[in-house]
């Protein structure tokens, strides 16, 4: 099938275009020119044959250049955290009016593509550890820009008359430690419900959509239930494997109120798992690979490691004033 893959040079989109090149798919890459993606684009092409088209998703002859006799469109391209937030109104031009131009551009098609978007748990909004694993029968409370674009493009998805799949995905963290916004870490609190997923498998997820019966679902992607810690384990298990060992509990957010919960929980991924078998990693394999990564470099952090601790404690919002309110209770 001929496959338009946005953003395809982002942590996700190199996880699915693999997929889609070894299922023999024709790709088309669309993504923003940047030395970076550039740098991506070159390595990849050394191992599979896709073509890519440069441009910013807001220009409407690159879009319609790229959507022209395409079967289905994965649309991952867009603003995260913390950019959303720093820049709301790009995150909204982006996000939402880069969608709505590429639907547009879909619908003049002789033969309208389908649509997979995938989408995010973060549109549930801050969660509770007694609340359940979410489902796409559980109600939305998108609440920061970035939710709120996520719910609107689901909405104006939905509404297109085209077919679509829509996946709320849980965080994803990269292979390249690069690629892993590390500020994000300090507002999870310890007993945040997290359930981890290899970015390679939920590639595989979205490239099998593609022929799978997913026409007018929303489903869950996340690892099962193998892969679901709290938020204290799961950096407990991170920052050993990185060599830094596990920072004081001080520096990550301590909830008083049930908004001050993150928008990360466990999910109930029983129908996905069904219809597309991608559940293959384990948080044990990514950090496994993490560590090959780290095999020249472990000793230079082992040397830094009071130093690396003392920065990433001191970049922390929350340290002194959880450090002083503790010393109050005493």
């Amino acid at each position: 099938m001929n496959v338009l893959l946005t953003g395809a040079f982002g942590n996700l989109g190199q996880s699915t275009l693999r997929n889609l090149a070894k299922a023999k798919h024709c790709v088309t890459c669309f993504d923003l020119l940047t030395n970076k993606n550039l740098k991506i684009a070159k390595q990849l092409l050394k191992e599979y044959d896709f073509k890519t088209i440069f441009g910013d998703i807001l220009e409407a002859k690159l879009i319609a250049e790229a959507i022209k006799n395409q079967d289905c469109i994965i649309h991952l391209a867009g603003i995260t955290p913390p950019l959303t937030e720093k820049k709301p109104e790009l995150a909204y031009r982006i996000n939402v009016e880069g969608t709505k131009n590429i639907l547009k551009e879909a619908k003049k098609q002789k033969k309208s593509p389908m649509i997979i978007f995938p989408s995010s748990i973060s549109i549930y909004g801050p969660q509770t550890p007694d609340l359940p694993p979410r489902t796409a029968k559980h109600p939305i409370n998108p609440s920061d820009v970035y939710t709120k674009t996520k719910a609107e493009v689901e909405k104006i998805i939905q509404e297109s008359g085209l077919l679509w799949t829509i996946f709320r995905i849980t965080a994803v963290p990269s292979l390249s430690l690069r690629g892993n916004e590390m500020s994000l870490l300090y507002e999870m609190p310890m007993e945040q419900k997290i359930e981890f997923a290899h970015t390679r498998d939920i590639g595989l997820a979205l490239a099998t959509a593609i022929t799978a019966q997913t026409e007018g679902k929303i489903m869950m992607l996340g690892g099962g239930v193998k892969s679901q810690y709290t938020n204290r384990d799961f950096l407990t298990k991170y920052f050993t494997t990185l060599g830094i060992g596990m920072l004081p509990e001080a520096v990550f957010r301590e909830p008083r109120t049930k908004d001050d919960w993150y928008y990360t929980n466990w999910l109930d991924t029983e129908e996905s798992q069904k219809l597309l078998k991608y559940q293959h990693h384990t948080l044990d394999d990514f950090l496994e690979e993490i560590q090959e990564k780290l095999r020249f470099s472990r000793l230079i952090v082992f040397i830094l490691r009071p130093f690396i601790r003392k920065y990433l404690i001191r970049k922390s919002p929350y340290y002194k004033i959880n450090s002083k309110r503790k010393q109050q209770i005493k």
